[in-house]
């Protein structure tokens, strides 16, 4: 006999009010024991069955069930803090340039001065670090001799002597013999130490890097 009707049928009965429920519940279990042997126990062990997943299903919604984090709860986690930090409340500037370097030497320099790691290198760092480069917003791609996409929250010694963070989004291309550079350097509003002096700085480092 198949089950998963029955068992629909249950999940929609469920949140109903007790008298609307009986009713249902004597409709459901009445096709569901036709045919049977002894189908006054038939309708018995429904009824049981039926009782046992609202109970379950009350439980589950009851404020005390241990539940999944919830998003919106005020606890304030350090993945809610990063999240916050540099995907909502960001200011983001457009940058765009060509180096005449090639673009693999235009990406080992990135890497370089701006502490991009690789997906490698984010693997061995420890659970929280790695979990808090993916939530503030990671990407890594390369194919070397074409095209480099990077994505990161870092820091680099050139702006405020690599004391404070900020994103970078850079796409390198290769454009002829030199390399294409598009995307935006951003900060956080939330930064405690102000953040409206950092923009000025990180795009004359962006300007002295390519």
């Amino acid at each position: 006999m198949k089950r998963t009707p029955y068992l629909a049928a249950l999940l929609l009965v469920a949140p109903l009010q007790p008298a609307r429920a009986d009713v249902l519940d004597g409709l459901i279990f009445g096709a569901k024991c036709i045919g049977a042997a002894d189908r006054k126990a038939c309708e018995e062990q429904a009824k049981r069955e039926a009782d046992e997943t609202r109970e379950r299903v009350r439980q589950q919604s009851s404020p005390s069930a241990p539940t999944m984090m919830n998003l919106d709860a005020p606890e304030d986690t350090l993945g809610k803090k990063i999240y916050r930090n540099w995907r909502n409340n960001v200011v983001c500037n457009p940058f765009s340039t060509r180096s005449v370097r090639d673009v693999d030497s235009t990406y080992a320099r990135v890497m370089s001065r701006y502490s991009f790691v690789t997906p490698n290198q984010a693997k061995v760092q420890s659970g929280t670090g790695e979990a808090g480069l993916y939530i503030s917003g990671y990407l890594h791609e390369t194919t070397p001799g074409a095209l480099y996409r990077l994505e990161q929250v870092v820091q680099s010694p050139d702006v405020a002597n690599g004391q404070r963070q900020y994103k970078l989004r850079l796409d390198l291309a290769r454009d002829g013999s030199g390399t294409r550079v598009t995307g935006e350097y951003c900060v956080t509003t939330d930064d405690p130490a102000g953040w409206r002096d950092l923009p000025a700085k990180i795009r004359l480092s962006l300007d002295n890097t390519f």
